[in-house]
């Protein structure tokens, strides 16, 4: 037996004594063994297409898996007709190459063979990258999981675009791949631009790999699409290898940064400076300081006039607040991206500026922080949302659904006392926004309500409706909330809480934003040296999200005139919560569907109490 055989076995009976050591299969996967293919009922073909050997994974039938490994390398002994035949093939690959066709079966963007198993092992041993191959896919039978949802999301991409080596698993980002070139999921994209975005996609990996090593379809697919949204499509045209490398470097963190908050870290409050002695305490030695002559000059970038907006009047009065607060070490300005032409001129326009630490306060505005950042990395930018896992910018916001909770307890409290002779058991509520954190916010407000009154009712009311007084007394409604800070509404109406007295609804207590509290600490941490402090301690480079809530003060509620009996009692729900003995989304959460949500999914998932009433 030849010397190529001989090697080929010895890569399998590697492969077989890794599986074995990590306790996995040492044979190639069988795609009818998969308990959802069996469920499957449609297949499509796809014709002939020249596929990527590391996309298959395994075989579509029993048959002979025990005779490759898992990587495809051939198992059986070296005086075996399969060796001869291997060897034979083998031959004729170096020759002539791989003529026919293998025949192949996809399920999830992974690939099994039915037809060439032989083919496909000398192909990868001779470092083949693609094999021509007749593709048949089994369509998935549709339920609620994320991966199914964002394969159907696939089916729709491939059908206008031919393109199967771009996969995602979290719904939403074929869209966004979509949007970001100018074009949806539903018509058949232009030709060249199909042939551009290969061609991108191909640069891309081929750069990348060499530079990080990536290899994995799926990291290389959300790292692709994060770099279009920090270097668009069209500068592919221009940009030589050493140029996307180059850029590559600069946003490494990003492109790497998998989807989801596994690798987000949530501080609680902003990090105080460390009593510890010797090594990390030199560290604070080299950072810059700031005086009265040299302040440390921080904008804040706002997408509206606080004039015209109850999100950005609150954040503005926390920049006014930091103002008032800082020894005149501290220099803040205002941009305003509705006057300088858009987020990302405001944005230079701080750099250019000299501004050292940036706030953006619209969640809208990610992106755009994002590619400042990417190119301005002696800048510290920050942006208020929650949950982005980008490195290169810190996150931002308040747990205002912890006052949304409290607010929920006073308002049915009130209810009970002050309107005995209602019937009706419903209170109004107002959405401004569809935002995860609305959500969040009105569930939280409507489980606080039931831990008083469990028969009432949260009659929802979207921004567009009808919400005015006589629009809810026709319903016996006396109290609603009209709490949302959405940064996506235009409203200047006084947040709170609003009881009818006498035919008219008045407010009687609200819950707040603090926003000069929490920009403080964050400024103060970037003076006291500690703004860095995880990274020096861990030495990795991860996204940092703050969230603060009513234990920092940052979030709080206001309740005017309310009695002695009803604020011990508020004040006894948001000590517990303070302290961390109670969460709104601790224990049973039941949805307006029956369906019982478990506590880690309460922040996650697009669920409604199940005393909501109306869309949200």
């Amino acid at each position: 037996m030849r010397d190529e055989y001989k090697a080929a076995k010895r890569k399998a009976d590697k492969a077989v004594r890794e599986a074995i050591r990590d306790g996995v299969s040492p044979y190639p996967p069988v795609m009818d063994s998969i308990e959802e293919v069996k469920l499957a009922k449609s297949k499509r073909s796809l014709g002939l297409l020249e596929l990527p050997i590391s996309r298959i994974k395994g075989n579509k039938e029993e048959g002979r898996s025990t005779a490759f490994a898992n990587n495809f390398m051939p198992l059986l002994e070296e005086n075996t007709e399969f060796a001869i035949k291997w060897q034979q093939l083998y031959d004729s690959y170096k020759n002539e190459g791989i003529r026919d066709a293998v025949k192949v079966y996809e399920y999830m963007h992974q690939f099994y063979v039915q037809e060439g198993n032989k083919r496909v092992s000398v192909s990868r041993f001779g470092g083949t990258d693609y094999i021509l191959a007749d593709v048949t896919r089994v369509i998935p039978v549709k339920n609620d999981s994320p991966e199914v949802i964002a394969y159907y999301e696939y089916m729709e991409f491939y059908k206008v675009t031919k393109i199967f080596q771009i996969v995602f698993t979290e719904p939403g980002l074929y869209t966004k791949l979509a949007e970001l070139v100018g074009q949806d999921l539903n018509e058949t994209w232009p030709e060249d631009l199909v042939k551009d975005l290969k061609s991108a996609y191909y640069r891309f990996e081929r750069v990348i790999g060499k530079e990080l090593n990536v290899t994995n379809e799926y990291i290389l697919s959300n790292a692709f699409l994060m770099y279009l949204c920090i270097f668009p499509l069209k500068t592919f045209d221009k940009d030589t290898d050493a140029q996307i490398l180059k850029n590559i470097r600069l946003a490494r963190y990003e492109l790497l940064a998998e989807s989801g908050m596994d690798d987000v870290e949530f501080l609680a409050e902003a990090p105080q400076e460390i009593k510890q002695s010797g090594g990390i305490m030199s560290i604070f030695s080299r950072e810059k300081k700031y005086t009265n002559d040299k302040p440390l000059k921080v904008a804040f970038v706002y997408d509206s006039d606080p004039d015209s907006s109850r999100w950005t009047d609150s954040h503005e009065a926390g920049r006014l607040y930091v103002d008032a607060m800082n020894e005149g070490n501290i220099v803040t300005s205002p941009y305003f991206a509705n006057i300088l032409g858009g987020t990302a001129k405001a944005l230079e326009k701080a750099v250019e500026d000299g501004n050292e630490v940036v706030f953006a306060v619209s969640p809208d505005m990610t992106m755009d922080v994002l590619r400042a950042a990417v190119t301005h990395h002696e800048v510290k930018f920050l942006n208020c949302a929650i949950g982005q896992n980008n490195p290169s910018i810190r996150c931002y916001q308040g747990k205002i659904y912890e006052a949304s909770f409290l607010m929920g307890i006073y308002c049915a409290n009130t209810y009970l006392l002050d309107y005995p002779e209602s019937r009706s058991h419903k209170i109004g509520y107002i959405s401004r926004d569809d935002s995860a954190t609305e959500r969040a916010n009105l569930n939280a407000f409507a489980i606080g309500v039931s831990l008083i009154d469990p028969d009432c009712k949260i009659v929802v009311r979207k921004e567009s409706e009808d919400h005015d007084g006589a629009s809810w007394l026709n319903e016996d409604i006396r109290i609603y909330a009209d709490i949302e800070y959405s940064s996506r509404t235009s409203s200047m109406e006084r947040p709170g809480v609003y009881r009818e007295i006498e035919g008219k609804f008045v407010q009687f207590g609200t819950s707040y934003y603090n926003w000069g509290k929490y920009y403080l600490q964050i400024v103060n941490s970037v003076l006291n040296g500690t703004w860095n402090i995880s990274e020096m301690i861990d030495r990795k480079s991860h996204a940092t999200n703050y969230w603060f809530g009513l234990a920092t003060g940052v979030v709080d509620i206001r309740t005017p005139g309310t009695s002695y009996q009803t604020e011990k009692m508020l004040q006894f729900f948001k000590n517990a919560v303070t302290a961390g003995h109670m969460d709104p989304f601790s224990g049973e959460i039941r949805t307006r569907g029956g369906e019982v949500i478990k506590e880690d999914k309460a922040m996650s998932t697009s669920w409604l109490n199940e005393n909501i009433d109306g869309e949200f």
